[in-house]
């Protein structure tokens, strides 16, 4: 629906201006379904923007327009963007609702009467659910996932309808117990409810299909079946559903993203107009060619064009970097200090967290300030748990065997039926233990264990210039240098990704959707970090030897 204009349009002409061909094309597209496929550094929020600004243009009431993202930064980074560049132009820009599809899926459950307590992490519920399922249970019983295999699980459960492993029955009905016993919900409930209650209440429904004219969805690749479900029956009737993404960085599968949802949008809505973005800004000339090459390989996607900026081929801005030393970790430690001292900004990525330890610990040594959501081994929640549980023992008595007696009786073993630790906190429990053998008191051990978490919480400081991220946290991001870590055959692509997968081939597809993603996050330089006994096939991939050299071929 067109609103023919009731007041002076807003001077949106320079916003069109600063665009690129296609992102104008995308930016003035009529009313109706659009489907806009936007490749790493391909503007796609500035495109988003003007596109608000030509429906401001049109007369469309800006409260009559929505656009939703998928997490509380997004949002944020948003709404700063409509601020700064849009409101200036148009005043009434700011009334434009800008909401997360959990703070959206919310206001339609109140708006419906129903009061919510939002659990927002349900980890600790589910650990002790599985602590309540745990109990009683046969020693040859089946054993149970831990909490995070439990998570993914429970998802697939309430958003697909997946029946759950036999395993992961009992858990699951304990974890719903604990939630009716608070009358909480967890962000799952939240879009299914809401998507359940639209469906249902024709009243409901109609209110808030009448609230918008316009509905535009940002990082469409990464939509469930229910938010799926969400967001289409909040474009009824009007079908202006102006949505935006990447088939390329559909990275999120364990939450149950599936490619084929950006990749068949056109079928769901036929007429569809589809525009693509086809200008990489981010990055030197030699990683958008890597990371074209590379993403070229996987089958499911939209062919695309991904260009470089015109003299954007910076020498020396893809390189490999051996860690067959035992001191690698120190060598990149240096480098990154030194990018920090010369006001550049530099990340380590790499495809798990426990692959970041090696780098957290060199960093630590050698005392430079870091930032990172990464907790490091000393800080896991069962470290903690089990020092603080030492703090009642006596001083004198050996550390290891009095840390070693503390894991199990909290069942915290592998193999142990009560188990429900992932793998990441065995590791920093396995680390723990290593330490304590090296003192011969307990209370020698926790001196310096206080001594070292405070050495190292002194180290995390916010807006540092150095960050450790996972590639999944790194997406939407970007740094001047980028070291990924790992680039190495059962590292990344994953082994354990690929083998416990119902699809191997498409496994691997996300694993290489990965791969470009973490290349792509470079503004100046990608750095290769691995083993060149065993290199990844992804480097043979983006056109890089084994030795990490491009190959004298033509992107």
């Amino acid at each position: 629906m067109t609103i023919a204009p009731s007041a002076p349009a807003p001077a949106v002409d320079g916003l069109l201006e600063s665009l690129d061909p296609e992102q104008r094309a995308a930016a003035v597209l009529p009313d109706g379904p659009a489907l806009i496929i936007a490749p790493a550094g391909s503007g796609k929020t500035t495109t988003l923007v003007a596109r608000l600004g030509v429906l401001l243009t049109r007369g469309v009431p800006a409260n009559r327009i929505a656009v939703v993202t998928f997490n509380r930064d997004a949002a944020a980074e948003l709404t700063s963007r409509i601020r700064n560049r849009l409101v200036p132009l148009a005043p009434g820009a700011r009334d434009i609702e800008v909401r997360t599809l959990h703070a959206m899926a919310r206001q339609v459950l109140l708006a419906g009467g129903r009061s919510l307590e939002l659990v927002s992490d349900r980890l600790p519920r589910l650990r002790a659910a599985l602590r309540r399922a745990a109990v009683g249970r046969a020693p040859d019983a089946e054993p149970l996932p831990d909490a995070s295999s439990l998570d993914t699980i429970l998802s697939a459960w309430k958003v697909e309808g997946r029946d759950p492993p036999e395993a992961a029955r009992g858990p699951l009905a304990a974890y719903a117990t604990l939630l009716a016993a608070r009358g909480a919900v967890d962000f799952d409930d939240l879009v299914v409810a809401a998507a359940d209650r639209l469906e249902s209440d024709a009243a409901l429904r109609a209110e808030w299909q009448g609230r918008f004219l316009h509905l535009c969805v940002d990082e469409f690749q990464d939509v469930d079946a229910a938010q799926l479900r969400l967001v289409r029956l909040l474009a009824e009737p009007e079908r202006n559903l102006f949505v935006v993404g990447d088939d390329d960085q559909t990275i999120y599968a364990w939450r149950l993203a599936d490619v084929r949802r950006i990749l068949s949008f056109e079928s769901l809505y036929p007429g569809t107009q589809r525009v693509q973005l086809a200008t990489n800004y981010r990055c030197p000339a030699p990683v958008v060619a890597a990371s074209r090459r590379l993403i070229g390989v996987n089958r499911e996607r939209f062919a695309k064009r991904i260009d470089a900026v015109d003299g954007a081929s910076a020498a020396h801005s893809v390189a490999a970097f051996g860690t067959t030393r035992p001191d690698w970790p120190d060598r990149l430690a240096t480098l990154a200090s030194g990018e920090a001292d010369a006001g550049r900004t530099i990340c380590f990525l790499a495809r798990t967290r426990a692959e970041l330890g090696p780098m957290l610990l060199s960093l630590a040594r050698a005392g430079v300030p870091h930032t990172t959501s990464v907790p490091a081994p000393i800080q896991a929640e069962p470290v903690r748990a089990m020092v603080q549980g030492a703090l009642s023992l006596p001083g004198h008595v050996p550390p290891f065997q009095a840390m070693l007696s503390l894991r199990a009786v909290r069942g915290w073993r592998r193999g142990d039926a009560a188990d429900t630790l992932s793998d990441d906190d065995h590791a920093a429990l396995d680390a723990l233990l290593g330490w304590a053998v090296a003192y011969p008191t307990l209370d020698r051990f926790l001196e310096d264990e206080a001594a070292a978490l405070a050495r190292l919480e002194a180290l995390r400081r916010p807006g540092a210039p150095i960050e450790l991220v996972t590639v999944h946290g790194a997406k939407g991001r970007e740094w001047q240098t980028v070291v990924v870590l790992g680039m190495e055959e059962e590292r990344f692509p994953n082994r354990r990704a690929l083998v416990g997968a119902d699809d191997a081939e498409r496994a691997l597809e996300e694993e290489r959707r990965l791969a470009y993603v973490a290349v792509t996050r470079a503004t100046e330089r990608l750095i290769l970090a691995y083993d060149p006994a065993r290199p990844s096939r992804f480097l043979g991939e983006m056109g890089l030897a084994p030795t990490g050299r491009p190959r004298a071929r033509p992107p």
